[in-house]
């Protein structure tokens, strides 16, 4: 560890006499400032849960499923994660390189709802509330009753005046709006929105057969309202290769604000047929907060007082139509550039096979998609493939793809890979894709990125796991680097 952070102090000193030599001239993806960008590095705990005999898989830290484990405010960074005591471990720090504080929720354990099924998709999330200074914690779901902690209000207003600890947070509820028990959630997330308030999106139902559901929460009443179904997994789709589907699910690749205030989701649908099943990328956008959407041609698609739904013969909703012989991953990558465009970059085959199968490390390839300021559909294929990624977009709208090069599905001789950081420049139409760092370590996860602090001043903030020691180990250190 002392070599590593001596390396991280070095790189640190590094890039401050590069800009002092007036380096701000030459782009980041010139090769001579490969991995000079990386400036710090800190341990928020040396025992990170790993799920050695995991339900689809050992990985429970650092999902894609997960938006927000790491999130910030007013200048303190909050990270959400399980430790190997399968408590749900909630952790703060003063940035920017302060040390982690832990909170160690021990009166409820990981998967104790299933006796003890370690089922990989049971992720935490932590959701900010600015507006009355709460903090929000859903975790181990996979279409169970909702797990949910508050904390008390104006917990985010003065943190280095409050004592971290249990007692902030009121005891587990499965409610949000009062006497409404919420059931068979999956995938839970929380929004801030731009106004300060804060939305809950989840999954109702199971793989292949759910609705994507919204709800707002309101600072200054201290209330969840309007919990409702935006996208439903009911109509008719006719599958090329197994007929009629009548059911599926939408897997999100992310919900986010664009700079006007518009919610934006993008998603694959998952049918409930035989075999493999992801198929298509869509998108809609919301100007009020997830009650009324609309696809990329301004038309209504959904409205939540008059009931009104997506499915999936909702027109003018698709970016792309890929049927399932491409193989395409769910849950993968979404931003939202400062010209409102939506770009997504999707996991999948290089070439269109005759019958459905998934793709795999050594025969996909990351594809980055959008519909340009005149409706036109741009595809480009990226000179990279990994695990699922984080997109984000600079001040500049130059775009930045960070993933670990491994294959979603390896548990063994693969368990690890390199983090990697590509950067496309939007003078180029995102065109010029190029590595602008890769790590010396290999990490284990699906990366978690702090989009509070990218937004607020540009600072890559990357929750990592460890590769565990062994295919035994039963944990593996949790750590967050940050890169300018």
């Amino acid at each position: 560890m002392i070599k590593r952070f001596s390396f991280y102090v070095a790189s640190f000193a590094l890039l401050i006499l590069l800009t002092k030599c007036n380096v701000k001239k030459t782009s980041l993806s010139d090769s001579t400032l490969l991995n000079q960008i990386k400036v710090g590095l800190s341990l928020v705990d040396t025992s990170g849960l790993v799920l050695t005999d995991g339900k689809f898989g050992n990985l429970i830290n650092g999902q894609s499923f997960q938006q927000d484990v790491l999130a910030s405010y007013k200048g303190w960074q909050y990270i959400i994660y399980y430790n190997t005591d399968r408590n749900v471990c909630l952790g703060r720090r003063k940035l920017p390189d302060g040390v982690w504080q832990i909170i160690k929720f021990k009166d409820y354990h990981f998967s104790s709802s299933k006796n003890g099924e370690n089922d990989s998709h049971n992720t935490a999330s932590v959701g900010l509330c600015p507006n009355d200074g709460t903090i929000h914690l859903a975790f181990d779901h996979h279409r169970d009753e909702l797990h949910y902690r508050v904390s008390n209000s104006d917990l985010l207003s003065h943190p280095e005046l409050i004592k971290w600890d249990a007692s902030l947070f009121s005891p587990v509820r499965n409610y949000l709006e009062e006497n409404q028990t919420l059931i068979s959630v999956t995938y839970p997330r929380f929004i801030t929105t731009l106004k300060g308030d804060m939305l809950f999106e989840y999954r109702f139902g199971g793989s292949g057969h759910g609705d994507t559901r919204i709800g707002y929460y309101n600072g200054s009443e201290h209330k969840w309202k309007n919990i409702h179904t935006v996208i439903s997994g009911k109509g008719i789709y006719k599958d090329p290769f197994n007929g009629d589907s009548e059911e599926r699910n939408a897997y999100l690749n992310s919900v986010n604000y664009d700079d006007k205030g518009q919610v934006h989701i993008s998603w694959t649908w998952r049918e409930r047929v035989s075999g493999t099943a992801n198929r298509d990328i869509c998108h809609i956008y919301s100007k009020d907060d997830g009650d009324t959407w609309y696809n990329y041609k301004k038309e209504i698609v959904a409205d939540r007082l008059s009931n009104k739904v997506v499915d999936t013969n909702t027109p003018n909703i698709q970016i792309r139509a890929l049927d399932r012989s491409w193989g395409m991953m769910n849950n993968g990558a979404q931003t939202i550039d400062h010209n409102g465009i939506l770009h997504a970059v999707m996991y999948h085959l290089k070439e269109k096979r005759s019958s459905p199968v998934w793709v795999r490390l050594n025969t996909g390839a990351y594809f980055h998609y959008y519909r340009d300021e005149n409706g036109m559909e741009r595809e480009l294929q990226l000179p990279a493939t990994g695990n699922r990624p984080k997109l984000l977009v600079d001040k500049e709208n130059n775009l930045y793809l960070v993933f670990v090069e491994k294959d979603p599905f390896d548990r063994t001789d693969k368990i690890a890979g390199f983090l990697k950081v590509l950067k496309a420049t939007s003078q180029t139409k995102w065109t010029d894709w190029k590595e602008i760092f890769v790590s010396k370590e290999k990490y284990f996860n699906e990366v978690m990125v702090d989009l509070d602090l990218w937004q607020k001043s540009q600072t890559l903030s990357v929750m990592v796991q460890d590769k565990p020691g062994s295919l035994s180990a039963v944990s593996a250190p949790i750590e967050v680097i940050d890169f300018k």
